[in-house]
């Protein structure tokens, strides 16, 4: 009796025990997810502080007769200069100029303003991100920098007033976060870019940090003229993976994308990029107030820049959490827009496997075979000008894209259902197709600028592909949820998935910057080499 009350005690006190440590783990399970959502509401707190109306205060200032154009050198120049060094002070953030000063002054009479925000991680926190824009502008203008009137003030409220705010916004943003990123913030507003970048280059030859510690460099100039939902990028191809890592930062944003493979000594980044480091310029383009006297702050979209500058933020936070460091790519610098023309060029359609011309337009049943070539599969087969093809392994033909993607992706021979003149009923003819069956429906290329990545060159109307909405130039990121390393991974996973048949491939898709989810019927065959 005696040694069943004590095991009753025992089971009682491990139960209660069990109770305790149920508790503990819920109160830590429950801690832990108070602190991500905290940590959560903290960084949209962060990015949410950059707003139009704040946008507009700053151009308003900058962009103001006071300032006469800012060019460098003068009194308006050192007008804009404090106010820089004011709004850095007010938020809290380290002089990162010389002398233990925001200022980085520079002959004859030029100043870049700068300022830091150390990082939080003891084995990152020596490594840095660079986010600039030049504050100068030209003054009154003369014959060599304005498109007239000359004599006077050139506010350059897009150029770059525009710039100049964003980048006090999004280093307001980074103050604002409970808790620094892991690498350093350096914000560099940049002096006299508008008489030769001299400012970005006086930095690079007498950096303030060690040059080879810089991460990357995220430049703003002329992002007030947002049109359409159209950013222009910047050098891109500077690192490897950089317009993916650009790509997937876009997601609340949805920008169209123009990735521009120029890249020339004319604006802050390129200084940095000639050290060594890689560099993105974002930019909503041309306009007709470009260094003339209409270039005012009220033609600034503001609500528009605001979403540039929250972008960048978002970029510039996630390059200064990631463990790795976008490397940087050399061959840019010898890369122009014809060389992306070159490499599209060098890729070929797939190869006919019917040979066959095909006529939808003309009234009656099926489509109309309006050419057979010599030699081809098709009069191998027995076919006929002026026959109709009705169905294509019994798949009903209503369009031509429907046959040819039909053709394009069925194992060989092809059943063919045709309708010919003069006979009663359609025949059954069977055809041995040319060349391999493409899967998906897709030929692509790839490219050392985008590591893991294929960029469709060809999509064959009517193929499962092309009907689940895939066009020339999407890049293809992941499939069934997975990255892969190169483009034979690619086709591994791809012809992993068509055997489990069922439910739709999954496709992460990047089409000018934006993201997209796309769904593509399952279809049986087989093959390689660049096409699917």
């Amino acid at each position: 009796m005696q040694l069943t009350a004590s095991r009753r005690m025992i089971s009682a006190k491990i139960a209660r025990y069990a109770i305790v440590l149920v508790q503990i783990a819920s109160a830590a399970a429950f801690s832990s997810s108070a602190i991500a959502a905290n940590s959560e509401a903290a960084f949209q707190a962060a990015l949410n502080s950059i707003t139009a109306p704040e946008v507009k205060s700053h151009i308003e200032y900058l962009a103001s007769e006071k300032l006469e154009g800012r060019e460098a050198g003068t009194l308006g120049s050192r007008e804009a200069e404090k106010y820089l060094t004011e709004q850095y002070l007010k938020f809290k953030l380290r002089p990162g100029g010389v002398n233990g000063k925001f200022e980085q002054p520079f002959p004859p009479n030029f100043c870049n303003v700068i300022a830091v925000l150390p990082g939080s991680d003891e084995k990152l926190k020596d490594e840095y991100v660079v986010v600039g824009a030049h504050y100068d502008h030209v003054g009154y203008g003369n014959r060599s920098n304005s498109y007239e009137p000359f004599s006077r003030v050139h506010p350059g409220a897009d150029d770059n007033a525009s710039g100049t705010s964003a980048l006090l916004e999004v280093a307001q943003a980074f103050s604002i976060l409970p808790e620094a990123p892991r690498r350093t913030m350096i914000f560099i507003s940049f002096d006299a870019e508008e008489k030769g970048i001299f400012g970005s280059q006086y930095w690079a030859r007498h950096p303030t940090v060690p040059a080879e510690n810089v991460v990357a460099m995220l430049n703003m100039d002329m992002v007030g003229h947002l049109r359409e939902n159209h950013v222009t990028i910047l050098g891109d191809r500077t690192g490897y993976g950089w317009r993916r890592f650009l790509s997937e930062q876009n997601g609340d944003s949805e920008f169209t994308m123009d990735f521009a493979w120029t890249l020339k000594p004319n604006a802050d980044h390129y200084p940095f990029y000639a050290a060594g480091i890689p560099v993105l310029m974002l930019h909503t383009g041309m306009h007709d107030n470009y260094h003339r006297p209409s270039d005012t702050a009220d033609k600034i979209n503001t609500e528009g820049e605001s979403r540039v500058a929250r972008l960048c933020f978002l970029a510039a936070y996630k390059l200064a959490e990631m463990p790795e460091r976008i490397r940087y790519r050399e061959a840019a610098a010898h890369e122009t827009p014809e060389t992306e023309q070159s490499l599209d060029s060098l890729t070929t359609p797939p190869g006919p496997r019917l040979g066959a011309t095909l006529d939808d337009s003309a009234p009656g049943e099926g489509i109309r075979l309006s050419r057979i070539d010599r030699h081809s599969a098709a009069e191998k087969a027995g076919l006929q000008v002026d026959d109709r093809v009705l169905r294509c392994n019994e798949e009903e033909m209503r369009r031509s894209d429907d046959l040819i993607g039909a053709i394009m992706t069925s194992d060989a021979p092809a059943k063919l259902t045709v309708l010919r003149e003069g006979e009663k009923e359609p025949l059954k003819i069977s055809v041995e197709l040319e060349g391999r069956p493409l899967r998906l429906g897709i030929s692509w290329r790839t490219d050392d600028a985008e590591p893991g990545v294929i960029i469709l060159t060809h999509v064959v109307p009517g193929a499962p592909a092309a009907k689940a909405g895939m066009q020339v130039g999407d890049r293809i990121y992941r499939v069934g949820g997975k990255d892969f390393r190169d483009e034979n991974v690619f086709m591994d996973l791809v012809n992993d998935l068509s055997k489990d048949g069922g439910s739709p491939m999954t496709f992460i898709v990047e089409r000018d910057g934006r993201m997209k989810t796309i769904h593509v019927e399952r279809r049986t065959s087989s093959g390689k080499k660049r096409a699917a």
